[in-house]
């Protein structure tokens, strides 16, 4: 459940959207130029060509205790790291959203307790390859560079990794036309928080918060810098409780989320037949996302 809630956050961070610039550059900050205190977002049609190179991070550690009549059974602690580098190309626009691109990555490494050593980071089966993602309405269809099924476990990792490609950002819906002031706090409805990071199955978002700290000029594109404050809660049955913090941002012009860290604390307290399971540790989100066109 931890896991899955990480996975759906970087998905609701690293919605595809259009690109302009004509090479790929390292985020440059230019603070010197006086900047607006109050800002619009707007967003712009996919065309193809468009390309991201997205380089996301994930880390979770977690120190868990199992108790039986008062007395620790097992106490042990476990981490979770997931580091990918996914470089995609659009070769298929319909009515302005996104329908067929070419993913391919260059890094993809997790190290994970199911490992044969749970303390190595091992290059996943991704690595190194190309596919071909499709969207059909609600069903993302993938092949690889040669037009085949991919494996089963190649199809999982570039699904739950592309789940987001070509559908709507719901993070932009909700800003675009807003008119924010530097100092403003934007509160994300909560019903709406929690099917942006896809947590209805789990619980709730009980706050998602979004402070306006300051304008930017980032590859000479004017973009907004918000510190975000996201808390969720899960059902009785997942008693998850997550608190994250950290700063997003966005591109005024186009509503794309290109840099985001977010860290906190989480814990899982839960009683099943007198035996009690608790966990607790940290979990650590980091995106950045450069854009240019293909060449």
């Amino acid at each position: 459940m931890l896991k899955q809630f990480a996975c759906s956050l970087l998905l609701l961070l690293t919605t595809t959207a259009s690109a302009e610039e004509s090479a790929v550059q390292p985020a440059t900050h230019n603070a010197s130029v006086a900047q607006p205190t109050t800002i619009r977002f707007t967003q712009q049609p996919t065309s193809v060509g468009e390309r991201v190179v997205q380089r996301v991070g994930m880390e979770l550690n977690l120190h868990t205790i199992i108790k039986q009549a008062d007395q620790v059974a097992h106490e042990g602690s476990t981490g979770l790291r997931r580091r990918q580098e996914r470089d995609i190309q659009v070769i298929e626009v319909v009515e302005g959203k996104a329908r067929q691109a070419k993913v391919t990555y260059p890094l993809s490494r997790l190290m994970s307790p199911e490992n044969e050593n749970p303390t190595d980071e091992i290059a996943q089966v991704v690595e190194g390859k190309s596919y071909l993602i499709t969207r059909e309405n609600d069903r993302l269809f993938i092949t690889d560079a040669e037009g085949s099924i991919p494996t089963s476990e190649e199809y999982e990792i570039v699904a739950s990794t592309m789940e987001s490609f070509g559908k709507p950002n719901p993070l932009a819906e909700y800003l675009l036309s807003r008119e924010v002031r530097v100092g403003e706090i934007l509160q994300v409805p909560t019903e709406l928080a929690t099917k942006m990071i896809g947590f209805d199955s789990l619980g709730e978002v009980q706050k998602f918060e979004m402070l306006l700290v300051e304008i930017k000029d980032i590859n000479q594109k004017k973009c907004a810098v918000f510190n975000a404050t996201i808390l969720a809660k899960g059902k009785p049955e997942n008693p998850l409780e997550v608190e994250a913090h950290g700063a997003v941002v966005i591109e005024l012009a186009t509503c794309r989320t290109i840099e985001a860290t977010l860290t906190g604390p989480i814990s899982m307290l839960s009683t099943d037949q007198g035996t009690e399971y608790s966990a607790s540790g940290n979990l650590l989100l980091a995106i950045r996302s450069q854009y240019g066109t293909a060449k």
